[in-house]
């Protein structure tokens, strides 16, 4: 057997189960649309409570990082604040600025030759200096790993630490510390390189951040040197666990967005790669995986706290509670089905009876009725059944049948409307141009007239476009003899639509209505055209003219009571062609199809008549 027929085969097994155990069986169909019911809605049940719990993690995460952040941007604020106080103590005090600068202007021993000096004028016994200020700083911040100071006009730079102070004078030093000193006058914190000026010993992979800022001299603002303080990164990390529960990530970036502290020490020392930006924050923001951003800023210091939670970490807490609530939600699946299937099947039996009736009822017998004992709802289901059919056989008793009759009435109405008054206006015609010309023309005349008349004499209400059209040409060719010179025709017919089906005298009263009340007979320049084309599911028919337009008013009740707006006008009305064609397409199409009109008063009007593409014998 090959793999189609083995196809086959599973689909007319399937079909057989359906017909057999299904389609057939109330009892079963609704047991299995009951439990399919509440297996979609203890499915949606649990992934809202799912997606409750997971939002209610990530919330939880996302403001504990947060908590974080805002600890880590209080202990860097506390840094960047003691840092400041050092330069103002400095530079407040004339006696400290006076000696940093002359320190870092001369030799060390021209140095210690100025101190002594200044200890022999004063007399003071514990003479103040710049060197003692940053050892108190440094014992009173203890993130602070050393200080450094470098002067630019000697190569020399001095590092003091908790433990020991010394003074590097090795040549060559300038070179090798330029462009890092040069980085430095750009911004003020960076990562330290390992074993330079940190002091870090050989293969030490100690974490180090530091702050820097250049040394003037107050007095000529000449650049003499830079003061860099080294921190210990291992702190922040100190800081963080006795103070607040860490969730997430937790990244500290300079404002170049160099990495200076990295609570995963992936990007420690390098530009971070992705841009962040602060009014995103709280977002998802797609980073080495899509996770929650939070950003603050530290202050005027130049710093930014970065906290991220990413999705991957979230689903890990969730795991768990996944699990679980697939658990309770197949429990709960399965105590629904056995409770539906326990008490559907007690009303099977009065359903099967139910179904055998509406059987036939489907079959179109609408004299069947349901017979049902009882006072439940089954029977109650009965008996509106039952009333039901009755309405519905006397509805279309007396609705449709005389809808039908009525449609009939109005049809033969309105083309009874329309004829008196086409038959008088062309004979009038005839008469005038007897009068005018004498029987010269007259022939002619009566011929195209007897033609219309072999049209209007047909009992069919429906001809084909090319026939209405024709009629409407002829209908022209009448007056254009009677104004010879004076009236220009045109005539366009899409072939693809010249059998399509359409109302008889739709078009003529459109055509009168123009040499009634547009045509200007005095002048030599009258121009009508009739245009039939197909536009999509449509035809779309129209005649416009270069007459004597209307006017704005009239206009407006004119389409106003093609719009219903207002109520259809009597006889003496010299718009009834319009209104007629109309009410007729409207009756017979449907309220989607009708009459258009636009019309500018002395420059000419345009009608425009939609109704559907219909071959003979189709009906809307």
């Amino acid at each position: 057997m090959t793999i189609i027929e083995q196809g086959v085969l599973h689909i007319f097994r399937l079909r057989q189960f359906y017909l057999n155990h299904l389609k057939r069986k109330m009892f079963n169909k609704i047991v299995v649309l009951y439990s399919a019911v509440m297996i979609v809605l203890f499915a949606i049940a649990a992934t809202l409570v799912y997606q409750y719990q997971t939002q209610r993690i990530l919330r939880e995460q996302t403001d504990a990082n947060l908590k974080s952040a805002h600890v880590l941007n209080i202990y860097l604020s506390r840094q960047y604040e003691s840092i400041q106080n050092i330069f103002q103590q400095i530079y407040g005090d004339a006696t400290l600025s006076d000696e940093l600068i002359y320190f870092l202007n001369n030799e060390y021993e021209s140095y210690l030759k100025y101190r002594l000096d200044l200890y022999t004028k004063t007399g003071e016994q514990r003479l103040r200096s710049f060197n003692t200020l940053l050892k108190n700083y440094l014992e009173q911040e203890p993130s602070a790993k050393s200080v450094s100071i470098y002067s630019y006009p000697n190569d020399f730079y001095m590092h003091i630490s908790r433990t020991n102070q010394q003074l590097n004078n090795e040549s060559g030093s300038k070179s090798k510390w330029e462009t890092w000193f040069a980085r430095r006058e750009q911004h003020n914190w960076d990562t330290m390189p390992l074993n330079e000026l940190s002091g870090s010993a050989p293969g030490s992979s100690a974490r180090s951040y530091s702050y820097s800022r250049e040394l003037k001299d107050p007095w000529t603002l000449e650049r003499v040197g830079m003061l860099n303080v080294e921190f210990d990164a291992r702190q922040i990390s100190t800081w963080l666990e006795s103070r607040a529960s860490v969730k997430g990530r937790i990244m500290v970036l300079n404002a170049q967005g160099t990495v200076i502290y990295d609570s995963e020490d992936v990007y420690y020392g390098q530009t971070y790669p992705y841009h962040l930006e602060p009014e995103k924050a709280g977002d998802w923001v797609e980073l080495d995986e899509p996770s929650k951003v939070n950003m603050l800023n530290v202050g005027n210091a130049g710093l930014s706290v970065v906290g991220i939670v990413s999705k991957s970490s979230i689903e890990e807490n969730t795991e768990s509670l996944r699990t679980g609530l697939i658990l309770v939600t197949l429990v709960f699946m399965a105590a629904s089905f056995a409770i539906t299937f326990t008490i559907v099947r007690k009303f099977s039996k009065k359903v099967q009876r139910i179904i055998r009736s509406m059987n036939r009822i489907g079959e179109g017998d609408l004299s069947t009725r349901i017979q049902m004992s009882g006072e439940d709802e089954l029977q109650q289901i009965s008996r509106r059944f039952n009333d039901m059919g009755d309405r519905l056989e006397q509805y279309i008793d007396k609705m449709y049948t005389s809808e039908i009759k009525q449609k009939n009435a109005e049809l033969v109405a309105l083309q009874s409307q329309i004829n008196p008054h086409f038959l008088y206006n062309t004979l009038e015609s005839i008469r005038m141009k007897a009068y005018f010309v004498g029987a010269k023309e007259v022939g002619q005349m009566i011929y195209s007239l007897s033609v219309m008349f072999k049209n209007m004499v047909k009992k069919s209400t429906m001809v084909t476009v090319e026939e209405e059209i024709d009629m409407c040409s002829v209908y022209l060719d009448l007056f254009r003899i009677r104004y010879e010179g004076r009236l220009e025709t045109k005539i366009e017919v899409d072939p693809e639509i010249q059998s399509l089906s359409i109302i008889k005298l739709l078009v003529q009263p459109i055509v009168e209505n123009y040499i009634v009340h547009g045509f200007r007979p005095l002048e030599d320049n009258n121009k009508i055209s009739v245009r039939a084309q197909g536009a999509e599911d449509r035809v779309v028919i129209t005649v416009s003219d270069n007459g004597t337009g209307i006017p704005e008013d009239k206009l407006i009740q004119i389409r106003q009571t093609l719009d219903k707006v207002l109520q259809p006008p009597d006889k003496g009305y010299r718009s009834i062609g319009l209104m007629n064609v109309h009410e007729r397409i409207v009756l017979n199409y449907g309220s989607d199809y009708g009459v258009t009109i636009r019309s500018t008063e002395g420059q000419g009007t345009e009608v425009r008549m939609e109704i559907p593409k219909l071959r003979k014998g189709e009906t809307t």
